[in-house]
């Protein structure tokens, strides 16, 4: 779902429709207890409370929405929040996995991105940078 070339990570299926829907049904939910609570105090306040949690579910909407990396043209191009990298794979120094999260240096040591180990496709990113002569360590 969502894939941005043929060797990509992706979002999964179920994550994103269960937050999608929490988002919606939450959101609504709020609206109509502000609409039809005339102002009683118990659904304004659940109001709120439940405001919370769509506003809670629409940001990690938007974090699985740009949470991706992608291999086009020999170039890893990776993405987190508003951070862009793109870093060609002949400039790969080295990458390392820490708590899930592998961080891809460049030559001169540097990290050039960070991509998430519990993305749906990351193999085929690792393989792609396996065949291309990356060390991993």
């Amino acid at each position: 779902m969502l894939r941005h070339g043929d060797i990509s990570t992706e979002i999964d299926r179920k994550p994103f429709l269960f937050t999608l829907i929490a988002a919606a049904g939450s959101t609504a939910a709020a609206v109509l207890l502000f609409v039809l609570g005339r102002g009683n105090a118990l659904s304004i306040f659940s109001g709120i409370l439940i405001a919370v949690v769509a506003a809670a579910a629409l940001i990690i909407l938007f974090v699985m929405l740009t949470d991706y990396a992608y291999i086009e043209g020999g170039v890893l191009r990776t993405r987190y929040l508003f951070r862009k990298e793109n870093i060609a794979l002949s400039d790969i120094g080295k990458v390392t996995c820490r708590e899930k999260v592998y961080y891809v240096f460049n030559k001169q040591g540097g990290v050039a991105a960070t991509i998430n180990g519990q993305l749906t496709g990351i193999d085929g990113i690792l393989y792609a940078m396996e065949k291309n002569g990356v060390r991993f360590e």
